[in-house]
């Protein structure tokens, strides 16, 4: 199948890269398809896979629909636990086991010395997908594709993966503007615009055991609170014309910014710093009124969506208008958009 000029040089910009995520508004949403399109098409480099938590399995573990299954070629690099290597179709040389536990077994790195469909579960969690990244590119992983699981949009950490695709459609939602505009939220979250590397240096160095931190003037005031649940009490209270940042570690969630918009807190004056995009779990309405009084957000590190799939069809059958959605997206954002099912 000879490949648009758009998907060309999304291939080539991938090659870029060390390490890319997929990820997805919801499950069967293409996330495996676009894994095996990406295997298919990357050519002449050492590929390491691995996935979040179990995937790859014969049939959906939560709907009981048949999944893709990931087809690999001889040389590749996998990190998998070790029922799931056992169950796969390929022959694998061992290389490490590591001492990363599931329910599956030890994560094991292995390289196939046959092509041939992988069973593919990694590691659950994101210093164990770190660690999974680390070994495959130590036996010689150019690029490494991390396969989300369910909707794990967290592991689009930029901390963890250098960009990401997207993966949207019918699963999500079969109203067109529903999913457009969910997407369109996600876009906007994850292109968050940076803190300053003053201002990043602060937040490391004061923010690996808190949650919360207020920044002022002249001080700096480290709040005891162990979770973000509640916080908006406090917030509200340490807010004076000195205050320059809040620093918040962790989600950010709706009814924590209702309050703080509800409140006599003037926003405009204050810029939230958080982690990145994920941590932000806000409906555009609260969003937009943030907005409106001149808050401001900023993160860490940016995330580096580079391509979104589409899966018009949805489990039940139901197709939406792949056109529809694609020039809704082409309004308004500039990044790369692609029907998944175009490519198998």
């Amino acid at each position: 199948m000879t490949m648009s000029k758009v998907l060309t040089d999304l291939i080539n910009k991938v090659y870029s890269y060390n390490t890319l995520s997929i990820i997805g508004l919801e499950k069967n949403t293409g996330k495996t398809t676009t894994l095996n399109f990406l295997i298919r098409t990357l050519k002449n480099i050492t590929l390491g896979i691995t996935s979040i938590g179990m995937d790859g399995e014969d049939k959906d573990t939560i709907y009981g629909t048949n999944k893709p299954k990931i087809y690999i070629d001889k040389g590749t690099l996998v990190a998998s636990a070790k029922t799931s290597l056992l169950l796969s179709d390929v022959t694998f040389e061992i290389l490490e086991v590591l001492d990363i536990n599931t329910p599956l077994g030890s994560i094991i790195i292995a390289k196939s010395v046959s092509p041939g469909f992988a069973q593919i579960s990694g590691a659950s969690t994101k210093n164990g997908t770190k660690k999974v990244i680390c070994a495959m590119e130590k036996y010689g992983a150019n690029l490494s594709l991390v396969d989300g699981a369910l909707s794990r949009k967290t592991f689009a950490d930029p901390l963890i993966t250098d960009a990401s695709i997207l993966c949207i459609g019918a699963a999500f939602s079969e109203n067109t503007n529903t999913l457009v505009n969910e997407t369109l939220k996600l876009i906007c979250f994850y292109s968050l615009p940076e803190a300053e590397d003053k201002t990043k240096e602060l937040y490391k160095n004061n923010m690996e055991q808190a949650r919360l931190l207020f920044v002022y003037k002249n001080k700096i005031i480290k709040s005891k609170a162990k979770t973000n649940l509640g916080s908006s009490k406090e917030i509200i209270s340490n807010f004076s014309d000195d205050l320059r940042y809040v620093f918040i570690k962790g989600a950010i969630t709706n009814s924590l910014f209702i309050d703080i918009l509800n409140s006599q807190f003037n926003v405009s004056n204050v810029i939230f710093i958080i982690e990145d995009g994920t941590k932000l779990f806000l409906d555009m309405g609260s969003y937009s009124r943030f907005l409106d009084k001149g808050g401001q957000f900023q993160c860490l590190k940016k995330i580096n969506i580079i391509g979104i799939s589409i899966n018009p069809k949805s489990i039940s059958g139901y197709s939406l208008d792949y056109k529809a959605i694609e020039s809704r997206l082409k309004r308004s954002i500039n990044i790369p958009v692609f029907n998944v099912l175009n490519q198998q």
